[in-house]
């Protein structure tokens, strides 16, 4: 038995938590809130509801909250974020990584030791989400003021979080040389193989054949050459670092996800290494999807030419093999 408050103002109408219901117990409204959208309502009772949170862990926006038949609450809003409605799309998993960055963090205790680091992008306005320090830097930028920070005091947690437009290209140089020198910083790198706040331009990441506003006939191999993997290539470099790959498009890999951010601020905080990891996110605006699509062209497409994984973890701190 369970208990899920929608709360029908945060509720953009992407219709994520719709799909993540496995017992199909949350719908479409026929009104729409103070927003525009056209909200979802729990339509089951509480003896139907399992508690299993999956509607809550898909979300975008935090506005669900589950209780279980415990009547304890299994889900609920982290202190790491702000109040504050974001400006993403509807079904952008921005808000996703948004909120399982700060729950990592505050589960670890680290919420007020923590200072952000957020460029140009979809990411630009990250310091109205987050519940703590944050700079803003220039245009792929964020790997060096992140490593001046960290410098100056190596007691904080300094993490980036930044779009494949911005680090992958005009940043590329900069996450390069920041892994590749060590430096004790978290990166959590979103791809969605578009530049999404800018039209929807071809970016670094942009998948073989996929229709951009810069290639509207498809990616062109030819002429741009392949798409960057950036977790196999910081992978490559000699420097003790955590790099991995996850992906927020539906329930089962934000679970996944959720572990690889905590183990990358694990690292942090004990002081073991550089730590990276790349999101696989959805921009259905720019793809010109559904949300519901979009997550479905992110398994179809995306997973299997960015595999998930760990790509590198330092020796000291993998778990021998059972002989």
């Amino acid at each position: 038995m369970g208990h899920v408050q929608i709360e029908v103002g945060r509720c953009k109408g992407c219709g994520r938590c719709i799909v993540a219901c496995p017992k199909h117990l949350i719908e479409y409204s026929e009104a729409l809130n103070e927003g525009g959208y056209q909200y979802v309502t729990f339509t089951g009772s509480e003896e139907d509801c399992s508690g299993c949170t999956l509607c809550a862990i898909s979300c975008p926006d935090q506005g669900i909250e589950v209780w279980n038949h415990r009547e304890r609450q299994t889900f609920v809003n982290t202190t790491g974020l702000t109040e504050k409605m974001t400006h993403y799309c509807p079904g952008c998993t921005h808000g996703v990584v948004h909120r399982l960055t700060a729950e990592v963090l505050e589960e670890l205790g680290l919420l007020g030791q923590t200072i952000g680091v957020a460029p140009v992008g979809c990411s630009v306005l990250a310091y109205q989400y987050f519940n703590f320090d944050m700079f803003e830097a220039a245009h792929g930028r964020a790997p060096a003021v992140a490593t001046g920070a960290k410098r100056a005091r190596p007691d904080k947690i300094v993490f980036t979080y930044q779009g494949d437009g911005d680090l992958a290209s005009i940043g590329g140089n900069q996450i390069l040389h920041a892994a590749n020198r060590g430096e004790k910083i978290t990166v959590i790198f979103l791809n969605n193989a578009i530049y999404g706040m800018t039209g929807g331009q071809m970016a670094p990441t942009t998948m073989p054949g996929q229709r951009t506003t810069t290639s509207p006939f498809g990616r062109d191999l030819e002429d741009t050459g392949h798409p960057i993997r950036v977790a196999e290539l910081l992978s490559t470099l000699a420097t003790p670092a955590y790099i991995a790959r996850g992906a927020a498009h539906d329930a089962k890999h934000t679970v996944r996800l959720k572990k690889m951010i905590k183990k990358a601020f694990e690292h942090q905080r004990d002081g073991t290494c550089f730590s990276f990891v790349e999101v696989l996110s959805t921009c259905p605006t720019n793809w010109g999807l559904s949300p519901n699509e979009a997550t479905d062209w992110v398994e179809a497409e995306m997973v299997p030419y960015y595999p998930l994984g760990v790509f590198k973890e330092p020796a000291a701190a993998k778990v021998p093999e059972r002989v």
